[in-house]
């Protein structure tokens, strides 16, 4: 039950900061992530492309009004932006197409096309890199536009701004397509071709194209990389451009060991040399659905917690197949079908937070599992020992049912508003392999318990005890006294449980149930001292013995936090 309350405590704080969960171990496993794999547009750019500039083989133009001056040039990339396209202008909005179409529809919303009737085309994919259309006419007139990668490598003329086509010189057309795409900008070409297939190409433009990055993606990047997690960056956009980009935000560092690979690099590699070159690996360009797919299964394999991104249908099985998936709000249904975690507003950002609540939540379980713990040892030590010192019943059946609603119920709600903490951003993620109880947790339940068990002991059979709590006369009264200590000194162990810092109390007062719970906790239990009776067999205990109890089980505290320190100062040593 407690973690079910956990996780739906966290998955509320979670829809606040735009992240909604769709299965509720995904903020766990989110947690445990330590391989990221992240689309770029709309994710770590803002996923809106403008149209920067147009530069044919004569000049470079940056507005829609300059671009007139060209001619016969302008006239077929006017032709190309309303015909060879998926993008649709309706006013003063563009829609339809992909981010590609609408940046270039968008640039050109102004400028009429020649009439034309549309007798073929081809849409763009990510095997071909390209798109084309065909107009009727005489000749015929095929439009293309794509990867200049693909496009140029056939050309052998270029048009000029009169119609005229002279040879085509691709060398500084490929210097300003690399300068551009080191500068992280999509570039396309646009190319034609009059009648049939076998005609010769010609080269018209160069579209170039600007995705800006998110607002604090490069502190989203550094805090999630701070956390241990590898990121990788896999992305349609060529590689000198994908490289630029992932260095920017802060995933890649240029001329260091870090690598950025191509589809066609990939597809080339085993898988056993893929695993060989994963942690180096930092962005996958030019890279396809089933590259996607590969790469989580293959980082799954070699024991990588594995996170995905993505938006589209064909990003589906890479989403279903990873770990734990993200994806964007602005995204297809499928996608978020196939996904764990929605991210509303698309941000790089949102998946830090999903990473600090995961280990949130895994510390609260954590963190209730060692009180608990913590109290069933006490609890069953003092049951069986308490019979062989001659006390049958130090605590009774119905004492027992309040014990275990304040370790069951009520602890687990106090622990299920425990706050995220910055610094679990700077711990190592948690192995696949790794158990629930840490070397940690096995020393405070064992030393602690240990420590609270003897007290309780000692009160039950030192001398001094009973004759401290011989007010009422009775024996009663000694074990009312007992039954506070026990009850106060849980409330103690719960103090120690929640912070595994030095200072106990830090961060309470983010945690406001937590502190109400525990001051319910001891109300009911004064509550119960004085008016319990017979039922809970208990007798009012005079105000000095009610707070000599207390401030026995306050003891619990500075023994804890003498245990960190001596815990911190030998973990040193053997570093």
């Amino acid at each position: 039950m407690m973690i079910t309350v956990v996780l739906s405590a966290n998955m509320r704080r979670m829809q606040k900061d735009g992240v909604l969960v769709k299965k509720l171990v995904g903020i766990e496993t989110a947690g445990s992530m330590n391989l990221l794999f992240t689309d770029k547009t709309g994710t770590l750019t803002t996923g809106k492309l403008e149209c920067e500039r147009i530069l044919t083989g004569e000049a470079c133009y940056r507005t829609p009004a300059a671009l007139k001056k060209a001619g016969r040039v302008a006239e077929l990339l006017t032709a190309s932006a309303k015909y060879n396209t998926d993008a649709v202008v309706s006013g003063n909005e563009v829609m339809g197409g992909n981010g590609t179409d609408r940046a270039i529809a968008s640039f050109f919303r102004d400028m009429r096309a020649l009439p034309a009737d549309a007798v073929a085309k081809t849409p763009f994919s990510s095997d071909r890199k390209y798109s084309s259309v065909t107009l009727d006419g005489t000749p015929k007139l095929t439009l293309y536009k794509g990867a200049p990668e693909i496009l140029l490598s056939g050309v052998h003329y270029a048009m000029r701004e009169d119609g005229q086509t002279v040879a085509f010189d691709p060398a500084g057309i490929m210097e300003e397509y690399r300068h551009a795409a080191a500068r992280g900008e999509r570039v396309l070409a646009a190319t034609c071709r009059f009648g049939a297939e076998s005609s010769p190409m010609i080269f018209l433009a160069l579209f170039f194209l600007k995705d800006k990055l998110r607002h604090g993606v490069r502190g989203a990047v550094r805090e999630v990389r701070g956390a241990g997690i590898q990121v990788v960056m896999v992305t349609g956009d060529g590689k000198e451009t994908a490289a630029a980009i992932a260095a920017e935000c802060g995933i890649y560092r240029p001329n260091t060991s870090e690598l950025v690979l191509g589809c066609d690099e990939l597809r080339a590699m085993t898988d056993a040399e893929v695993v060989d070159l994963l942690p180096r690996i930092r962005v996958i360009a030019r890279a396809l659905p089933q590259d996607k797919t590969r790469l989580v299964r293959i980082a799954e394999s070699a024991g990588a917690v594995v996170g995905m991104t993505g938006d589209g249908i064909n990003d589906a099985p890479s989403l279903k197949l990873a770990d734990v998936g993200f994806a964007m709000g602005s995204g297809t249904d499928i996608a978020k079908n196939a996904g764990d975690i929605v991210i509303l507003h698309n941000g790089f950002a949102a998946i830090g937070k999903t990473v600090l609540y995961g280990r949130t939540i895994f510390k609260s379980i954590r963190k209730f599992i060692t009180f608990q713990l913590i109290m069933n040892l006490v609890a069953c030590g003092v049951s069986l020992i308490g019979q062989f010192i001659g006390i049958d019943n130090p605590i009774t059946i119905i004492q027992m049912l309040w014990v275990n609603i304040i370790m069951d119920t009520l602890g687990g709600l106090a622990f299920a508003g425990e706050a995220p903490h910055i610094y679990y951003m700077k711990e190592k993620p948690k192995k696949r392999e790794e158990p629930i109880l840490s070397r940690q947790m096995i020393g405070q339940i064992a030393l602690t318990g240990a420590y609270t068990l003897t007290l309780c002991m000692l009160f039950l059979r030192a001398p001094m005890f009973r004759r401290l709590f011989s007010g009422g006369g009775g024996e009663v009264y000694f074990l009312t006294a007992f039954y506070a200590l026990f009850i106060f000194a849980g409330l103690a162990n719960c103090l120690c449980a929640r912070s595994e810092r030095l200072r106990v109390f830090a961060g309470i007062g983010k945690n406001k149930p937590f502190v109400l719970i525990l001051l319910l906790i001891a109300v009911i239990q004064v509550l119960m001292i004085y008016y319990g009776g017979a039922l809970f067999r208990t007798e009012p205990l005079a105000a000095k013995d009610l707070f000599t109890v207390i401030a026995l089980a306050a003891t619990v505290l500075p023994f804890d936090i003498l245990r960190r320190v001596f815990s911190k100062l030998c973990g040193g040593k053997r570093r």
